[in-house]
């Protein structure tokens, strides 16, 4: 058979490509945030090139937020050209490329399409009363109100943590006569009160903050009573230096927590003062209503569940006007949009409702949004955003998956419809968006951050507001994706994951480290990736890592990177259950199956050799 002709070249093929991990240089690349909208940008990053590749680089990942539009009917076509001739230059350098592209982990550029996409949770049973007039429902709050808000009543309520720091202020507050304050805590300094909630419903968390030359970190959070590690709902209270009264608010989503402590105060210590008044917590509804069939919205008689009011004849059409806007998460808390209700509706006045919905959540402090994994509208963008990826790259050229850091998945009612786990759920979507690449860029090699598919990171149960368990995610990996690994925390079991040495993650995948992240030593941040590395097969090179911007330390790296690479290659490499050569033949054995079925089956063309 022919097929058995090939297989020697084959087998050696797949051989050669295993056994070799990274000999001679390192792959050493740098990542680059450049949204190329001017010409003045593009000279600064050709100058970038020239600098980089002075000193050993050979690899570059472009971020431009431009890239997300892409394949659009709006995507600024002297940006597309700029980015087509950087990626070119960079290329004629012998630079491997990659762009970065499907942002999963923050899509609010995609979102501007349709910000209905965004993956959105669900409340359920939130009740309305009719008003007297007939003319909208009103909210009904189902929660009494928080214990000594505003701490009128000295400490009661707040301080049962026992943490140092922590004091009532009755000479200073933003309304009444009291406050409480952390001044000058050497550890944590919490206030926190146990509160009783609603399941699946949506919570507006209001507070107010004083600060006096305040250093140290400070954040508000709402937790699950019996398990703090179900985290409901956090954001960072930006307090440093000296502020006057501000007052912040916020939108949540109970999940299906019905005991939760809400936590406010210092973590870690601080230097000088902080004060915290007027804490609040009311229920609200219709914030970042998601209005998609996935997403669906139904008003109906609590007691009688199968009794369903009809959209258009019994209440005006529901939306947030805020969704209607290209740009709509700019805030994490803004008034619902009114409930109109329709001159012929069935509805009486004093009449109680439950509305089920789903809705949206921006993270606080940074308006982060994910898209949806499973909505058709998302995977539709993805297959046009890859068509206009394929035009800026050079030959050679390839794809950055942005899957990391997801706080947002498996919540709205077209994920859970398809009733996986989370890890499942991620495990599809990356087989289809590789999918998607294979066809629209054919030949692109794909890269991908590790924290979504590694158990030593993101991959774990309750990471932050993903409804379930991210285990088995990396299933959806395949062996010819390369690992951008930025686990620096856990490096060496995070590279032995992705190198197959664990039984439960079998593929050997290469690997750079994506290392650096701003420590301002950048060459011992080297020295210490490459110990990590030591004795794992597959390791490729590293890459320079900035989010800020910063490339003070190009060279300190570049130059740790090249003088450690040798002692990385003699490290005697590992092997486990799962060695680099026995995945190829599995693959290969399971492609040989196939063929070998189809002749025996008639179902192949052509002679059998």
């Amino acid at each position: 058979m022919a097929v058995l002709r090939i297989l020697p070249a084959l087998l050696f093929a797949l051989l050669s490509i295993r056994a070799s991990t990274a000999a001679g240089n390192p792959e050493l690349w740098y990542f680059y945030h450049n949204e190329l909208d001017s010409d003045d940008s593009l000279r600064a990053a050709r100058a970038l090139i020239d600098r980089a590749a002075g000193v050993g680089y050979n690899g570059l990942v472009l971020w431009c937020g431009n890239t997300d539009r892409l394949g659009t009917d709006d995507s600024p076509l002297d940006v597309e050209d700029r980015m087509k001739g950087l990626l070119k230059y960079a290329a004629s350098k012998q630079f491997k490329v990659a762009v970065t592209a499907v942002p999963f982990s923050n899509s609010v550029n995609a979102l501007r399409w349709n910000p209905n996409w965004a993956e959105s949770q669900r409340i359920v049973g939130a009740q309305f009363r009719v008003d007297a007039a007939k003319k909208r429902l009103d909210l009904m709050n189902s929660f009494a109100g928080l214990q000594n808000s505003g701490f009128e009543s000295g400490q009661t309520g707040w301080f049962d943590t026992g943490d140092a720091g922590l004091h009532l202020d009755n000479q200073m507050a933003r309304s009444g006569h009291a406050s409480a304050v952390i001044d000058n805590a050497k550890g944590n300094a919490r206030l926190r009160q146990r509160v009783k909630l609603e399941p699946w419903r949506q919570y507006h968390l209001r507070l107010s903050y004083r600060s006096q030359d305040f250093r140290g970190y400070s954040q508000l959070e709402v937790l699950e009573a019996s398990d703090l590690t179900k985290v409901r709902f956090y954001a960072p209270v930006r307090a440093s230096g000296t502020n006057d009264w501000r007052q912040v608010d916020y939108v949540f989503d109970s999940g299906d927590t019905t005991d939760a402590y809400i936590y406010t105060g210092v973590w870690g210590g601080n230097g000088g003062k902080l004060w915290f008044d007027d804490i609040e917590l009311a229920e609200t509804a219709l914030v970042y209503v998601t209005r998609r069939p996935g997403t669906p919205l139904k008003v109906y008689d609590p007691k009688n569940p199968a009794t369903v009011f009809q959209e258009g004849s019994d209440y005006e059409p529901i939306f947030d006007p805020r969704m209607r806007d290209p740009h709509p998460f700019t805030d994490s808390y803004h008034d619902p949009g009114p409930v109109n209700l329709t001159k012929k509706t069935s509805l009486s006045p004093g009449q109680i409702v439950a509305m089920d919905f789903y809705a949206a959540f921006p993270i606080p402090g940074t308006e982060q949004v994910s898209m949806c994994l499973t909505d058709a509208g998302v995977a539709e963008w993805i297959k046009r955003n890859a068509h206009g990826v394929r035009k800026v790259l050079p030959k050679g050229g390839g794809v950055l998956l942005s899957y990391d850091e997801m706080r947002q998945m498996n919540s709205c009612g077209s994920c859970r419809a398809r009733k996986v786990s989370a890890g499942q759920l991620l495990a599809w979507n990356v087989g289809q968006t590789a999918s998607t690449y294979d066809s629209e860029a054919p030949n692109a090699p794909l890269y991908i951050w590790n924290d979504m598919f590694d158990p030593n990171h993101n991959a774990v149960k309750n990471y932050y507001f993903v409804e379930g368990d991210l285990a088995g995610s990396w299933k959806g990996l395949r062996p010819d994706m390369t690992i951008m690994n930025w686990n620096l925390e856990k490096l060496h079991k995070s590279l032995e994951w992705f190198a197959g040495l664990d039984r439960d993650q079998p593929v050997a995948l290469k690997q750079i480290i994506a290392g650096y992240y701003d420590t301002g030593d950048g060459a011992g941040a080297a020295r210490q990736e490459l110990e990590q590395a030591a004795g794992i097969p597959g390791i490729q090179g590293l890459m320079y890592t900035t989010w800020n911007d910063d490339y003070s330390q190009l060279e300190n790296f570049a130059n740790a990177v090249k003088a450690g690479w040798p002692a990385y290659e003699r490290s005697p490499k590992r092997t486990g259950t799962a060695s680099l050569v026995p995945v190829s033949l599995m693959l290969l054995g399971a492609a040989f199956a196939g063929s070998l079925w189809k002749v025996r089956s008639g179902k192949q063309s052509g002679k059998a050799g």
